[in-house]
């Protein structure tokens, strides 16, 4: 029993063995009989896998070019934009300097306008009143007929004054314009060379890109705040100063100079000559304090600009540097790697140059006949 038993387990192992053998030959054959797998030599899923991957890179890198040429356009929208919102503020700025200028620095508000009032003269009281006055005296030699010893001087002195401030306007008007002008050549520069230096590091590396292009857009805010906060304090500096200026004006001993000592008694706008001494060496000297006061005054506040502008160089300056040595990392890590890959393509191509030089030598030495290939084909064996 336990043979018979035996004897059928071995033969159920057999016949199993020999059904796995006829399906292993009929797969096998398939395989083989196949002419184009068998020609080619090659995984046709692999090359399917392969070109699938390659659509995909080749999707994602115009999605990436998309992207980048999107970002490209909305930052040069941006610069566009702050550009007009500049020249809006530079408009806004000059017609305010010039409504200012209307209503606080007319020519009459201004402090020597005494000295060119075109009316200055009617407003004096004359020298005399006519050859009845009480106040001329024989020895003051002022009765002579038709005579004005000093018109030609006097009018040569007006005129060289004219002549002087007209220039004086001139220059100050063509040297603001000159720094205005300049300014904004180095505006437009730095915002060229800044919008040029973004699309060179753009290229490199996404990272790297929107890093440099979030300490840009930082140093942009910050640069608009500082300047927006320079601005409005400069501009409640002059209203200040103006103000001072009205006032100091308005209560100053020349405009209420008292006119007690000097009045006369034949009328309350007659004045008595030799009474009237002028300014005293008090208020001279007064004078004399305020004006190197405002001198020193106009020293610090240059020095502090100057300081000022020395810094935002020195910031602008080690902003540029960071950029280029981050550039010059960012070649090194470059040729670092093209050295690798040269060096590994190099040993590459000496170990195959070695491999078919053995295979030449060693393993090809017999050249197969064509009996050799008719051999085969016959079976899947």
């Amino acid at each position: 029993m336990l043979n018979s038993l035996y004897i059928k387990h071995q033969d159920l192992k057999e016949a199993a063995a020999i059904e796995r053998r006829r399906q292993y030959e009929e797969s096998r054959r398939q395989r083989i009989f196949n002419a184009r797998r068998r020609v080619i030599g090659i995984d046709t899923a692999a090359l399917d896998h392969q070109l699938k991957e390659k659509h995909e890179i080749e999707q994602e890198e115009l999605e990436r070019k998309r992207k980048f040429e999107e970002e490209q356009r909305r930052q040069n929208q941006l610069v566009q934009q702050k550009n007009r919102e500049q020249q809006l503020l530079r408009h806004q700025l000059e017609n305010d300097v010039n409504h200012f200028r209307s209503l606080h620095q007319r020519p009459e508000q201004s402090r020597d306008f005494d000295l060119f009032d075109p009316n200055g003269l009617k407003k004096t009281l004359p020298a005399r009143l006519g050859d009845d006055d009480p106040r001329l005296t024989v020895s003051g030699a002022q009765k002579f007929d038709g005579e004005d010893l000093t018109e030609k001087d006097r009018k040569r002195i007006q005129m060289q004054q004219q002549r002087s401030w007209l220039e004086q306007q001139i220059r100050d008007k063509r040297q603001a314009e000159m720094d205005r002008v300049a300014a904004e050549k180095f505006l437009e520069e730095t915002l060229e060379a800044r919008e040029q230096r973004v699309r060179q590091l753009a290229a490199e590396e996404r990272t790297t890109r929107h890093r440099i292009q979030g300490n840009v857009d930082q140093f942009n805010r910050h640069l608009m705040q500082q300047q927006e906060y320079d601005r409005q304090q400069k501009k409640r500096e002059e209203e200040e100063d103006n103000l001072a200026e009205i006032y100091n004006h308005l209560t100053s001993d020349i405009l209420t100079e008292n006119p007690e000592v000097a009045a006369s008694s034949l009328g309350p706008n007659r004045i008595i000559p030799y009474a009237y001494k002028g300014m005293g060496p008090e208020e001279l000297e007064q004078i004399r304090v305020g004006q190197l006061q405002q001198k020193e005054e106009l020293e610090r506040r240059r020095q502090a600009e100057q300081n000022h502008k020395e810094a935002w160089d020195q910031l602008a300056n080690d902003f540029d540097n960071t950029v280029v040595l981050k550039d010059r990392e960012l070649n090194r890590r470059r040729q670092k790697l093209a050295e690798q890959i040269r060096r590994e393509n190099s040993q590459l191509s000496d170990e195959q140059q070695r491999k078919l030089a053995f295979l030449d030598r060693e393993v090809y030495q017999n050249r197969p006949t064509m009996a050799y290939f008719e051999q085969f084909n016959t079976t899947s064996r």
